[in-house]
């Protein structure tokens, strides 16, 4: 049944609960100033069509468990629906209305388009029964799902729910993003202009209202309607999968009932985590395709070979195809090869591996002491790198979260902490040390490198334990740094290519700016690691600048020819690493300029520790390069173990492609 209806309409003597298989508010700001603009851009009195609303009329058996509900649904007869199709649109709907609703309040109006803030609230936000003091609210999540809390408390201003910080997530954050970004667009309205966006919302926004009838799959339907809007990530086609499979389970109610529990507990779990950190929220696709390859790698052998082939953004298609397509599907069922075990198997598992997740990702909240979070945040840099070394050893970085995971659980296995940091220690020491060397070089020596697939495999299967891996890697690092031939072609690799589009220069600099601060012992943080790994050569300073048409570097730099001025430009010791703002305003500018300028002090003496090291200098000249640059060929032999060449003047300056200042 169909009918093209407004939001006046809609909430009709109807309520309306978003069911527990349904993802919370995924519209970030973008979707929701998309939503804003276009209800702006409606001229008065005419329409704007929203899009379809998918709704299935609750269940008696559902709705006799919403206690606070009865009342309304048994005495004024409303009549309950769950929204299949639809959420985002009508969730922003409504908070957009709530907080006319709050600024009516505050600006004590008294009506809106002849209508009362107790008639707009009690239509859209809440009916109360007097007598015992019971609130139905028109539009919200069922109690269980971790967004009621947030919706009551924190967007409806109820003090009935006491919504816990530990039950925010990403969708509960888009929430709150929504209400915030309404309210700062009307709060300096006057009552003609929130008229005006009342009546447009209410009565000129119109939704093509469908409602299921009890011949069709809702859960099919939810999967197959959500094409729309913005699109569901696998993790939340997945969660819906897993809900319809347990209907159709041969098993007893009560255990039907035990899975879709520990199914809603697990998801609200993941997405708590997954968007716990405002500043750093991570992915569900990238979880789930890391969970996948971690749990299935016992039991599919060519899962490696399989990433091998397959780029990294595709690998969460493939993922995804094999889930829905292959494993968790009603043929399965029927024959018998998918059973109740395996569902509670796969959740108990993603549920685990969250947690190593969110410590892995998010290390500084981790429960972690504060060597192993440093080393975590660290290898963070590595695994964001994602690079592949097409070669006969197709070593894949993607596969290095896999491994990650797999190898925090067998540690939290044996609840050895010394353990995982002696790992973290050695695997830094190898990721960076595959990142220094010429990987040609590598490959032409025939040096063996780790396979972090095989790694994964073994572990699943019990046949390498943590301190055999640890023994792995440290022997390979030393085939590396050890390797007078591989280090004679990493010498003449540098001297020819130079350093500003290194994969390893912004980790270096970085790693040498922390060495400065643990020297200085104040522990005082002046560079944001994160921002340099995400903002990428943006903040990478040259201090002799790559244009340098001031008359202070023409003068400094005369008397070397062009190749001489670019070898310098892009040797080692001429970069630094800094935010990207400050990197934009000392551009070209002379060093005196850049060391410290008065009117605007964002010169190197007001910055990080390595910029205070580079404020000393009276002038940057060739040998104020080549002498940092030595300092850093130093800290790199010191920080890795890496030897430049064998040591001496001739190979550090053939290195540093300074070899005509020798």
């Amino acid at each position: 049944m169909e009918q093209l209806l407004s939001m006046s309409k809609i909430f009709s003597e109807k309520i309306f609960r978003i069911p527990d298989y349904q993802r919370g508010y995924a519209w970030t700001l973008k979707e929701v100033k998309d939503f804003w603009g276009d209800l702006c851009r409606l001229e008065n009195k005419k329409n704007h069509y929203v899009g379809v609303l998918t709704l299935e009329p609750a269940k008696e058996e559902d709705y006799k468990k919403w206690i606070d509900d009865l009342w309304i649904i048994d005495a004024k007869r409303y009549i309950p629906f769950y929204v299949v199709d639809g959420q985002q649109r009508l969730t922003t709907s409504i908070i957009l209305i709530y907080v006319i609703c709050q600024i009516m309040q505050e600006k004590n109006i008294e009506k809106l388009n002849y209508t009362t803030y107790d008639e707009i609230s009690r239509k859209f936000i809440f009916e109360y029964q007097d007598a015992n003091k019971n609130r139905t609210y028109m539009y919200s999540y069922e109690r269980e799902n971790p967004s009621f809390a947030y919706l009551i408390s924190q967007v409806y201003d109820e003090k009935v729910v006491i919504a816990s910080s530990e039950n925010e997530t990403i969708y509960t954050n888009n929430l709150g993003e929504a209400k915030r970004f309404f309210y700062e667009k009307m709060i300096d309205m006057d009552v003609n202009q929130l008229e005006e966006v009342y009546t447009k919302i209410t009565q000129h926004f119109l939704f093509n209202m469908y409602i299921i009838s009890d011949d069709i799959d809702v859960y099919v339907t939810f999967e197959t309607m959500n094409n729309r809007g913005k699109p569901l990530s696998n993790l939340e086609l997945l969660k819906n999968r897993l809900i319809y499979v347990s209907t159709l389970l041969n098993v007893a109610d009560a255990d039907k009932s035990r899975l879709r529990r520990d199914i809603n507990e697990c998801w609200k779990k993941i997405y708590h985590i997954l968007g716990k950190s405002k500043e750093r929220v991570l992915l569900d696709d990238e979880f789930l395709v890391t969970h996948f390859m971690l749990y299935f790698a016992k039991n599919i052998d060519e899962l490696e070979k399989e990433s091998y082939t397959r780029r990294y953004d595709h690998l969460g298609q493939w993922q995804s195809n094999y889930l829905l397509n292959d494993y968790f599907v009603v043929q399965k069922i029927f024959d018998k090869s998918l059973t109740i075990e395996d569902c509670f198997n796969y959740i108990q598992s993603l549920s685990e591996c969250i947690d190593f997740w969110g410590d892995i990702k998010n290390p500084l909240s981790s429960k972690y002491d504060d060597e192993i979070k440093e080393y975590i945040d660290k290898i963070n840099f590595f695994s964001i790198r994602r690079r592949f070394y097409r070669s006969r050893y197709m070593i894949d970085f993607s596969y290095l979260n896999v491994f990650l995971l797999a190898c925090f659980r067998a540690c939290n296995n044996n609840n050895n902490n010394k353990t995982l940091l002696n790992f973290l220690k050695i695997l830094e020491k190898y990721l960076f040390s595959i990142e220094f060397y010429d990987g040609e070089a590598i490959e032409e020596l025939c040096i063996n490198l780790f396979n972090f697939a095989e790694a994964v495999v073994k572990l699943n299967k019990g046949e390498w334990v943590i301190q055999g891996i640890i023994d792995k890697l440290k022997k390979l690092y030393e085939s590396l740094v050890t390797s007078t031939e591989l280090n004679k072609k990493t010498v003449l690799y540098y001297s020819k290519n130079g350093f500003y589009r290194t994969s390893w220069l912004r980790y270096f600099l970085c790693e040498y700016e922390y060495s400065l601060m643990k020297k200085s012992k104040t522990n005082i943080n002046k560079l944001n690691r994160w921002e340099i790994y995400e903002r990428g050569y943006n903040s990478i300073e040259h201090i002799y600048p790559e244009n340098s048409h001031n008359k202070y570097w023409i003068e400094l730099f005369r008397e070397y020819t062009s190749k001489q001025k670019n070898a310098l430009k892009n040797s080692l010791g001429n970069f630094v690493a800094i935010s990207s703002e400050k990197n934009g305003k000392l551009g070209n500018k002379s060093f005196p300029e850049k060391k410290s300028n008065t009117q605007n002090p964002v010169g190197y003496k007001y910055g990080t520790y390595a910029e205070i090291e580079i404020a000393d200098y009276k002038d940057w000249d060739s040998m104020a390069i080549l002498k940092r640059g030595l300092m850093l060929i130093a800290f790199l032999n010191e920080r890795w173990g890496i030897r430049v060449g064998n040591g001496k003047k001739d190979d550090k300056y053939k290195f540093l492609g300074l070899q005509f200042l020798i």
